[in-house]
């Protein structure tokens, strides 16, 4: 939780950058998104919920098997939608919670790319006003400097509680994507597919989205380290031109997240993860195990 305000905190002190109208409305844009994501996360594991609580009952049984002493649903069509609809109930609950957990780190993610955009926009406009002198153009060279410094100061709060997560469901992803795949592919009638499906989508949002935010944060930084190369600096003088070199210096330094600290996480690892769970399914129907 400390953590959290942390970077809570240092957020705050990145947007009190945010004087002009145009920046404002970046960031408010960017907020709109992770809102956008957090709703359709709460969707999709909603929807898997919705579709296993149904399939399951029209067929007949209950959804999770919950053992429930209240209820005896066997020959019954009214305790048997009571009795589901309480697993329901939890299986939801549980959902939600889920949804939450693993929506965060792509939610620090964007708020991480946020900043980022913003830094370059200023990066393009330093040196580009005649009007303004030496000292003033310094002076916004630094903030700058000092804008990317609290951006690597965020990803150092957030960047131990994510990568292990993420650490965690790549080794779980690749094992229950497997035998959902083989559960689709062998065991599953035509309702059940329904809700196997949305479980899959499931399982692919927690690491594919942020996977794909990481690649993006490598983009967005070597586009920075570009920007800052491309600035107008050729006429300035030269304690300009040396903080110009310090902070091209550290900007060349991509951001990027480790799974606990073993490989590098990104589209590339998902990918081979996805590969590996279709491999095992290959495996399954050619051997002829189920």
């Amino acid at each position: 939780m400390w953590r959290f305000y942390k970077a809570k905190d240092i957020l705050g002190r990145m947007d009190e950058r945010c004087i002009g109208l145009s920046e404002r409305i970046e960031v408010h844009r960017w907020a709109a998104r992770c809102n956008i994501v957090y709703l359709f996360y709460l969707v999709i594991y909603s929807t898997y919920a919705i579709l296993t609580f149904l399939t399951a009952t029209l067929s007949g049984t209950v959804p999770w098997n919950i053992y429930n002493p209240f209820f005896d649903w066997h020959g019954s069509t009214r305790n048997l939608w009571i009795a589901s609809f309480f697993e329901f109930s939890a299986a939801e609950c549980l959902a939600f919670q889920t949804g939450m957990l693993d929506v965060f780190p792509i939610l620090f993610g964007l708020m991480l790319r946020a900043p980022i955009k913003l830094l370059i926009q200023r990066v393009d406009k330093l040196c580009s006003d005649p009007v303004k002198r030496d000292d003033e153009n310094i002076e916004d060279l630094v903030n700058c400097i000092k804008d990317h410094k609290l951006i690597l100061e965020y990803v150092s709060v957030i960047s131990p509680i994510i990568e292990h997560i993420i650490f965690v469901q790549f080794l779980l992803v690749g094992l229950v994507l497997s035998i959902s795949l083989i559960n689709l592919y062998i065991f599953a009638d035509s309702w059940s597919k329904l809700a196997i499906g949305a479980y899959i989508l499931v399982q692919i949002s927690q690491t594919f989205p942020f996977c794909c935010t990481c690649d993006l944060i490598r983009e967005d930084c070597e586009t920075l380290a570009v920007a800052i190369f491309h600035s107008s600096w050729k006429n300035s003088d030269r304690r300009y031109k040396t903080s110009l070199v310090y902070f091209l210096h550290n900007a060349q330094r991509t951001i990027s997240f480790t799974a606990g600290s073993i490989f590098s996480i990104g589209l590339s690892t998902n990918l081979r993860v996805a590969k590996l769970a279709f491999s095992v399914v290959t495996f399954v129907k050619q051997m002829g195990l189920g």
